[in-house]
């Protein structure tokens, strides 16, 4: 049974992205295609462009918003990516000054756990940290991120939380529904259920990953109409 469907009880997980020849059909109009052939929905926001690097052939579906309008904020996506539709990308902001009578983004988000989709202020107070995914990763629908790190060969579930300053290293599952919890460390080759890690994953999980977001990528692009 290939890892993308693996449970470690047993059950199936239905966010990996398909390996079949067909798939649904896109409008290349829809669609932005970038010297490095990403393909960039016209629906989806992205905020400070300048600070967006995307290394080649990835996804960018419709009302994908991502935050890269903060001062010295970097967000780098890998190669064969594949972001869903309403997938959120803001960067964590931490306290360059721990004093407590400094009021800062940070604390408050920590407070309320909400992070509006509009850019929040900026104090003096705060660092920004940047937002690295790596190769061959998927994310699915209505997903929030605001970890530092994604690893490559990861699949995150639909109507996730990976929230401030969690990291994700390569060869990961991520399944629906699930909350990271802030600063949290998911080593390589991890299943993640909920609030916790789950199981692990066969080393042949990331052979596997990548071949299936190479052909995603190719049927994405089949699959385009004029």
């Amino acid at each position: 049974m290939s890892p993308t469907n693996m449970n470690a009880d047993g059950g199936t997980t239905s966010f990996a992205p398909s390996s079949n020849q067909q798939g649904p059909s896109f409008k290349s109009a829809d669609y932005i295609r970038t010297a490095t052939q990403n393909y960039i929905s016209r629906s989806a926001k992205i905020h400070g462009s300048e600070n967006l690097t995307m290394k080649g052939k990835s996804l960018l579906q419709s009302n994908t918003i991502i935050h890269g309008e903060y001062a010295n904020s970097q967000i780098y996506i890998g190669r064969y990516c594949y972001i869903e539709d309403g997938v959120v990308l803001m960067p964590s902001v931490a306290p360059i000054n721990m004093d407590p009578l400094l009021e800062n983004r940070w604390s408050l988000s920590e407070k309320n756990k909400k992070i509006d989709n509009d850019t929040p202020p900026m104090n003096e107070n705060e660092k920004v940290l940047p937002i690295v995914i790596g190769s061959h990763t998927h994310i699915g629908y209505n997903t929030r991120i605001y970890s530092t790190s994604i690893g490559s060969c990861v699949r995150i579930g639909n109507n996730c939380v990976l929230s401030p300053r969690s990291r994700v290293h390569d060869c990961c599952i991520i399944e629906d529904n699930s909350i990271v919890p802030d600063d949290m460390i998911i080593p390589p080759f991890s299943r993640f259920r909920g609030n916790k890690i789950v199981g692990t994953l066969p080393e042949c999980t990331g052979s596997e990953f990548v071949d299936c977001c190479v052909q995603d990528y190719l049927n994405f692009v089949k699959n385009l109409e004029d």
